[in-house]
């Protein structure tokens, strides 16, 4: 299965006590205490980030100021945990609050709803006056998750559908990242996210069962591939850089269009991406946010929920060749992952702020010391899928022998 939202996504049972040898052998934490740290955000932090007056989750919650950003496109993935704690844990609340901020998203404007436009279904980032083909790529996997969980065609699959349409125009136009709104153009300049398109398609596929979908995600083939540089990475910002926020989804699409075709030359691609990133992983098992086709990083901070979310990636790569690398550079990122959780025996700063303990920071140092739901959903589900996965190795696993 394709789906990004749970471990249950993947056909992953909850990892149980009597398989979690493997999960305090490889992570040096019980599968008690990860579940408490999951728990802890999902049931006293992420509230918090919730607006009753909006029904949706706020942006971001800066330390300093103790203030809220109002809600924006942070409702994109934010759900993907709320979702991921209802499968997980059978909590109807959670999946209440993903279906609200879902609502909210259609209803404040960030979604093109009105037919004459030649952009409906997009997502909009409003200062840019554009729509984003990433976002629109969020927001089809967002209603295809709730979909799957309430069976409701109305609105969510209808949803999907009409962003899935966007997505198509934005390849149709050689594969652009974004539609002017007032110029009626495409630009292939900016974030180039053909791994969550790909995602995408693929999942309208898997949903739909109609042949269209997976055509569109397989006419990504030569055009993905020919974005590979010769070190294996993808520099998908404007085709010079490389940022970690775009590193996940590329990654996951390649090892998917493998599982999907059994061509090995996707595999490869995913192999070769993986090994750029052994290459360059910290001691502490993270990435720099930003790097040039030269090497230069531009930026010493790093965004912790892209490591989680990296990870993820890394162990359906695992799963499909065995290899212990790949393992163990995820558990990595993982450990990363929980060094940037605001725990109260922490030394971090405001962890004594209710609306921070149990949060994880967007940035590490600490740039700007605000806390999203966007960065925890990565984290959170990131801790959920590692559990499920080590869990389910079998005992004569390669990974599980040493």
């Amino acid at each position: 299965m394709y789906g990004l939202c749970s471990p249950q996504d993947w056909n992953l049972e909850p990892a149980s006590e009597e398989k979690s040898g493997k999960i305090k052998q490889f992570c040096g934490m019980s599968l008690k205490t990860l579940e408490m740290r999951c728990q802890r955000n999902i049931y006293q932090w992420l509230p918090q980030q919730f607006s009753q007056k909006h029904g949706a989750i706020y942006g971001f919650y800066d330390a300093r100021s103790k203030r809220f950003e109002p809600p924006q496109t942070v409702n994109l993935i934010a759900p993907w945990q709320l979702m991921a704690a209802f499968d997980r844990y059978g909590h109807e609340p959670s999946l209440h609050k993903a279906i609200c901020a879902a609502e909210w998203l259609h209803q404040s404007a960030f979604v093109v709803s009105h037919p004459m436009s030649l952009a409906v279904g997009g997502v909009v980032h409003r200062e840019a006056k554009e729509a984003w083909t990433k976002y629109s790529a969020e927001y089809a996997m967002l209603n295809l998750a709730l979909y799957r969980r309430t069976g409701k065609d109305r609105p969510y699959l209808e949803r999907a559908l009409q962003s899935g349409e966007f997505l198509l125009q934005a390849a149709r136009h050689h594969y652009a990242t974004k539609f002017h709104l007032q110029k009626e153009t495409w630009s292939r300049r900016g974030w180039q996210a053909f791994g969550r398109v790909i995602e995408a398609f693929l999942t309208l596929y898997e949903v739909t069962g109609q042949g269209k979908w997976r055509k569109q995600a397989l006419a990504y083939d030569e055009y993905a591939l020919g974005l590979q540089e010769g070190d294996g990475c993808f520099y998908l910002i404007n085709g010079e850089y490389y940022n970690s926020d775009l590193a996940a989804d590329p990654l996951r699409a390649l090892v998917f269009l493998f599982e999907e075709t059994k061509k090995e030359k996707f595999l490869k691609a995913a192999r070769r991406f993986a090994d750029w990133h052994i290459e360059r992983q910290t001691q502490q098992g993270a990435w720099p946010i930003n790097i040039d086709k030269e090497g230069n990083i531009l930026s010493p901070l790093i965004g912790p929920g892209d490591m989680p979310n990296i990870g993820i990636s890394l162990l359906r790569l695992h799963k499909n060749t065995d290899e212990e690398r790949y393992l163990r550079t995820a558990i990595k990122a993982f450990q990363y992952s929980l060094s940037a959780q605001i725990t109260p025996e922490s030394n971090h700063p405001y962890r004594e702020d209710p609306r921070v303990k149990w949060g994880f920071w967007s940035w590490l140092p600490y740039y700007d010391y605000t806390v999203s739901a966007d960065q925890a959903t990565h984290h959170v589900r990131g801790l959920m899928f590692l559990m499920d996965y080590l869990a389910s190795l079998p005992a004569a696993s390669a990974m599980v022998r040493g």
